[in-house]
């Protein structure tokens, strides 16, 4: 576990946060979160009771994908098999969810996969304690060789995606058809492409919009980060076992600094910011292979999980109605096979 001061990513200051209040656009929109984390660390609180505070704050949140942040691991375990304590948490937390909402309801583990196939044994038992709700695996992947951009308080050594072995563990996900899930920066999309083809029958979902970096060496370069972000996800949509969650741009790699604003920013704001990247990803994969996510808490330092569905909204605001349940919730239900009461 890390201290607050360590994280890389921005503290939640509440009483920031509550400077902008806004009715809720759309109430009956039935939303699917399916990018959340949960955690109990020194200055980090997050769990259960805090999110049932932001999915209950007026939005209609029906469900929640639990994704993995190493919490609650079984510390008196072999390494291989301490992971399974984070599942065994999710999925308890999801047993004491309210009548109006699934907490949980899908449970995206963190199996290392460089075990290769020797991890089967640890998917197997995820399976059996997350008694139904485990439905993906995420590994830390997310690296750049600039030591500033850093979105994991351990960060992961470069090229895991690319190692042999790694692939080996995937072919067990693919055997129990269980997704892979993928945080990757824009510098490291070649990589997500040339993983893809190599395993055309895995389902990968891509998380964070494809990570479109804007600190560090790429601070004031938006423009040429988004030419070739854009031009590497058109490549990735062309793998149509691939896709993308749309969020995730609260990250201090990210660059958008929401944090060091007096205010925090309201809807039309975030919308203004992050609506060109969420557009374009869905001008590019199609509508049914996106989904919107709140990546929190992690984007909880920038902003409000009300204003953040708002700016979702006013992002769609011209969508169908049929499309707009895709992206909100239907596209997170199947890529997740949630069983949704």
């Amino acid at each position: 576990m890390t201290n607050a001061s360590a994280s890389p990513h921005a503290p939640v200051r509440p009483e920031w946060l509550a400077d902008v209040q806004e009715p809720v656009l759309d109430p009956r929109r039935v939303i699917v979160d399916p990018h959340h984390h949960l955690w109990d660390r020194p200055g980090q609180r997050y769990l259960g009771e805090e999110l049932l505070d932001d999915v209950g704050a007026g939005h209609r949140v029906l469900a929640t994908v639990y994704v993995q942040c190493r919490s609650m691991y079984d510390l008196n375990r072999p390494d291989a098999f301490k992971p399974v304590g984070e599942v065994r948490f999710a999925a308890a937390i999801a047993e004491q969810s309210p009548p109006d909402v699934q907490l949980c309801a899908g449970i995206v583990g963190g199996a290392n996969l460089l075990l290769g196939s020797e991890v089967a044994g640890v998917l197997d038992e995820m399976i059996e304690v997350g008694a139904g709700r485990l439905c993906g695996i995420r590994n830390a992947t997310a690296w750049h060789s600039d030591s500033t951009l850093i979105s994991n308080p351990i960060p992961p050594p470069g090229g895991i995606l690319l190692d042999p072995i790694f692939g080996q563990g995937i072919l067990q996900l693919t055997a129990r058809d269980l997704s892979l899930d993928i945080w990757a920066y824009h510098s490291q999309l070649s990589e997500v492409i040339d993983l893809a083809r190599k395993h055309p029958n895995q389902r990968i979902i891509l998380d964070h919009a494809g990570g479109p970096l804007g600190a560090g060496p790429y601070k004031g370069k938006r423009n040429e980060v988004f030419a070739e972000w854009d031009l590497s996800l058109r490549a990735l949509a062309q793998c149509p076992n691939v896709q993308i969650k749309l969020g995730g741009l609260g990250m201090r790699v990210n660059g958008f600094d929401l944090d060091l604003r007096a205010s925090p920013p309201d809807s039309t704001t975030v919308a203004e910011l992050w609506g060109p990247y969420l557009l374009r990803c869905i001008e590019i994969f199609g509508v049914d292979r996106c989904m919107f996510e709140s990546n929190f808490p992690v984007d909880k330092g920038m902003v409000s999980y009300g204003v953040l569905w708002n700016a979702f909204k006013k992002i769609t605001a011209d969508f169908s109605e049929d499309e707009k349940d895709a992206l909100f919730s239907r596209n997170a239900a199947k890529a997740y096979r949630l069983r949704l009461q």
